[in-house]
């Protein structure tokens, strides 16, 4: 068992922030998963981590992609759903896994494409969402 296994979610994702080093993709990615939040508690997220210790002594982590990947082609995070894609979303924003907008996001809640389309802002530096409300509705 992994000390980053036993870590509260609070803590989890303080050790992504430390792990992104200010990158505004990482940051995105890890922003996208605190507020979706589903999988900061998962054991099998926490499994295909990388980790470690800064010159603090603070516990920084960082995912595997090429772990997730593999999880996810298994189907080792499980079936098909919305939070698997949040997952992938935020993967493709932290490395190198590029996925389909069409088939990630098909049939995803208006709350779960908010949340990317924000973290899509931020992944480009922006600190708010810049979406400007129209009178025409829709």
């Amino acid at each position: 068992m992994s000390e980053i296994s036993s870590i509260s979610a609070g803590e989890f994702v303080d050790a992504l922030r430390r792990g992104t080093d200010g990158q505004w993709s990482l940051d995105a990615s890890v922003w996208l998963l605190e507020r979706h939040r589903t999988w900061l508690d998962d054991p099998r997220l926490r499994t295909l981590m990388q980790w470690g210790y800064d010159e603090k002594g603070e516990l920084w982590a960082g995912f595997d992609v090429r772990l997730v990947k593999e999880a996810v082609v298994s189907g080792e995070l499980g079936e098909w759903r919305e939070d698997l894609a949040i997952l992938l979303m935020a993967i493709s924003l932290y490395g190198d896994y590029p996925v389909s907008l069409r088939y990630t996001c098909e049939n995803i809640s208006e709350d779960n494409l908010t949340l990317i389309s924000e973290s899509l802002f931020r992944a480009c530096g922006y600190s708010v969402r810049l979406i400007p409300q129209t009178s025409q509705g829709g």
